[in-house]
């Protein structure tokens, strides 16, 4: 098993704890020293998934940032689990150029956002950054829609009628979020795309329909209302 290391910084900056899980030391060693040279004080790391147990206590990590295939686990199913265990803070995978179907799949697992290798730095800390910062600014309003209710900080809908509940995903909770701040005017697929996963290449209207359709799925549980409408060239919502 590797062990978890930190390097602190001495210099005033970002007060945020961040903890790197990937097998690759040399990757690691790096981003520990792009991170101090950022600003952060405290940088956590560990090579194995037999060790992030350990690594998140000693942590306490406000972002995880999470390679989507380690030596001895995968990315994906340590995501789910993490979600399950309760760990709501971001999570930020890191996965191969052009991996559409592993992207999906790590933000299905309740992945916050995502930067393929090899990475850019000024990406990846822009991505940190506004992880961290929405994070913080969880909004705590309840809209109504149609007969449910939306809470986007518990990233949960509720039937108050029958009591029924349904929990979304990170990118259904923002997805939703800005269809109901466009209402009644339609979003295109591209400006869903860009606000929900920003400017990422390679991404596709694919991965979008993949989320609206499981989105539905969810809403279909709880009512009989069709609240997320198709349009000419984006999507609305049916209030």
């Amino acid at each position: 098993m590797q062990g978890l290391f930190k390097r602190t910084s001495q210099e005033s900056g970002n007060s945020s704890r961040l903890l790197i899980v990937d097998d690759d030391a040399y990757l690691r060693t790096s981003l520990r020293q792009q991170f101090v040279a950022e600003g952060f004080h405290d940088i956590f790391d560990v090579g194995s998934a037999t060790g992030l147990n350990t690594a998140l206590k000693e942590a306490n990590p406000d972002l995880i940032l999470l390679d989507i295939q380690i030596s001895d686990g995968n990315g994906v199913e340590i995501c789910k689990r993490l979600r399950r265990e309760g760990f709501a803070k971001p999570i930020v995978m890191l996965t191969a150029k052009n991996a559409e179907s592993d992207i999906i799949e790590g933000l299905d697992a309740g992945a916050n956002d995502y930067v393929t290798k090899p990475l850019r730095m000024d990406e990846l800390l822009a991505r940190i950054h506004t992880q961290l910062r929405q994070y913080k600014a969880l909004d705590d309003a309840c809209f109504e829609l149609a007969d449910l209710n939306f809470v986007p900080a518990n990233k949960m809908l509720h039937n108050i009628e029958c009591g029924r509940m349904q929990a979304l995903t990170e990118k259904e909770t923002t997805i939703l979020k800005f269809l109901y701040r466009a209402f009644p005017e339609s979003v295109t697929k591209d400006e869903l795309l860009t606000e929900v996963w920003g400017l990422q290449n390679g991404l596709t209207t694919h991965t979008l329909e993949t989320h609206i359709y499981r989105l539905r799925q969810k809403i279909g549980r709880l009512t009989k209302t069709p609240i997320v409408i198709t349009t000419e060239n984006g999507y609305r919502l049916e209030l």
